[in-house]
């Protein structure tokens, strides 16, 4: 059979949703190495007993719920390519505006060598995609998960990172101190986003994508628990004047901006994505 007639055959067995069959193809291409031009050249050639084995197996695997991201071990992220494996949420592509809004902020303050906290850094995403912007600034994640962190390092070391951005494993709900005692009040930007899921939208979210983990997304009953310690310790981190930036749930803007106030934070606001729902949040420590 041909590749295609073996690609198709595959979504069909699977019972793959049709917004599924791209991304068979996206994990046939990635895992030859291919792009998408050369996959589809290839897609009227003769397939060999080996991909059509593969070709099976992956389709299977996206029909489980598997994100094509695990299939290949990858993700994209703003400009650059991150490793993800099961255990890792994978980013998503409204957080890339965390790293814009952060980047900018360091740019109109016109510090070159800014510091910038990633609290909860999961993938390390965020914090590689701000190093990757700002060639001179230096960014410390910080993550619980023993395979997240160790994923991080390794995507520091590919895109050339290592010697800017140091991913510590950590609770951010326990004492920063412990792991980044060296940047009380000297932090130009702290960004997060946290878990947030609150318990009534657990389930539609563990749904959505079964595979991945659960303690990446759900931030207790109220989806506050992160977002109250972090912002709680915020001032003591920060420098005068700098930044903290929030990715957010729709729903808990006004909890936030509350929190901000309470911990005087000045200047919050929040600000939507693309669908127009409350998304991202920020306030500044008092110059």
């Amino acid at each position: 059979m041909i590749l295609r007639e073996v690609i198709a055959h595959a979504e069909q067995r699977a019972q793959l949703s049709s917004q599924k069959h791209g991304e068979l193809q996206y994990v046939v291409a990635a895992s030859r190495g291919w792009s998408r031009s050369d996959l589809l050249i290839r897609l009227d050639l003769p397939a060999d007993a080996d991909i059509q084995v593969f070709v099976e197996h992956a389709a299977q695997q996206l029909a489980d719920g598997y994100p094509a991201e695990y299939l290949t071990g990858y993700a994209a992220f703003c400009d650059i390519v991150v490793r993800v494996r099961e255990g890792v949420l994978v980013p998503r592509p409204e957080t890339e505006s965390l790293v814009q809004m952060a980047g900018d902020f360091i740019i109109e303050q016109d510090r070159p060598r800014a510091i910038a906290l990633d609290l909860c850094s999961g993938s390390g995403a965020v914090a590689l995609a701000l190093a990757a912007r700002l060639p001179q600034v230096a960014v410390v994640g910080l993550e619980l998960d023993p395979i997240s962190v160790s994923c991080s390092r390794e995507s520091a070391l590919d895109v050339g990172l290592s010697e800017r951005v140091r991913f510590v494993q950590g609770n951010v709900l326990a004492a920063w101190g412990l792991a980044l005692a060296d940047f009380s009040s000297r932090t130009d930007v702290i960004v997060s986003n946290p878990p947030y899921v609150r318990e009534q939208r657990l389930f539609p979210a563990y749904a959505s994508s079964p595979i991945e983990p659960v303690r990446a997304l759900y931030g207790g009953t109220s989806g506050m628990v992160f977002y109250k310690r972090i912002i709680a310790q915020a001032c003591d981190w920060l420098r005068p004047g700098g930044l903290l930036l929030l990715e957010i749930d729709d729903g808990l803007e006004q909890g936030i901006l509350n929190l901000f106030e309470r911990y005087g934070l000045q200047g919050g606001r929040w600000s939507p994505d693309l669908r127009g729902l409350p998304r991202y949040a920020e306030a500044r420590r008092a110059e």
